[in-house]
């Protein structure tokens, strides 16, 4: 195990350090980057996953992605944010599990492709000039185009979406800070970062602050 970075104390104050180095190695946090994780993405980590809210894999896969050590499977390729108070920092999705990420990635799929089977079927109707009656097996097959077509279609164009990984990258490294929701708030996220991550990684404040530089008049 390596040094710790940190030191972490319970409510009780007894010592949780060891704990959360051991969960760290565990899901292959440290194995994979270590030293450049954050103390606020393994506390995120530990308590989600304590919590039954977050299956960790589905965050460590994405790092193993962004490291270049495991193939992309369907999400969207990592991005700049474009807009401060996060912008110089970058964002990858993981997928969650349960059913409202489902759900939500299915309605981008029908918004995105619709129901191909389905416009085929009415098409080919029209063009014999015969008339088309939805049955029970039309039913079952439009079902199925609109959930697990749609969503491999989705994998197919990289287009699968979740919630965010932060992470900065500094000297030809990725450094993860924090996980983020679409409606944390990003004043939110940018404090929790600036509390926490700069004290780890000082260079975080010369990309924080080239970006807040651009904006001055």
């Amino acid at each position: 195990m390596s040094s710790p970075r940190f030191k972490a104390t319970r409510s009780d104050g007894t010592d949780a350090t060891s704990e959360l180095l051991s969960f760290a190695e565990a899901i292959g946090l440290e194995s994979v980057v270590a030293g450049r994780y954050s103390f606020l993405l393994l506390l995120e980590l530990f308590g989600a996953t304590r919590s039954g809210m977050l299956n960790p894999a589905k965050v460590v896969n994405q790092i193993r992605v962004l490291e270049g050590v495991e193939v992309a499977k369907g999400l969207k390729a990592a991005t700049p944010f474009k807009y401060p108070p996060l912008q110089g920092l970058w964002h990858q999705h993981y997928l969650e599990d349960g059913l409202p990420s489902m759900t939500h990635n299915i309605q981008r799929g029908i918004d995105k492709f619709g129901l191909p089977w389905f416009k085929q079927k009415i098409a080919d109707a029209e063009a014999s000039g015969e008339e088309w009656y939805v049955t029970e097996a039309d039913v079952a097959h439009i079902a199925h185009d609109a959930i697990a077509s749609n969503w491999e279609r989705l994998i197919n164009k990289k287009a699968l979406t979740g919630e965010w990984l932060i992470f900065a990258k500094h000297e030809g490294k990725n450094y993860y800070l924090s996980l983020g929701k679409h409606n944390s708030g990003d004043d939110l996220l940018r404090s929790q970062i600036d509390a926490i991550c700069l004290q780890e990684f000082p260079f975080l404040k010369n990309i924080l602050d080239a970006q807040s530089s651009q904006l001055s008049p």
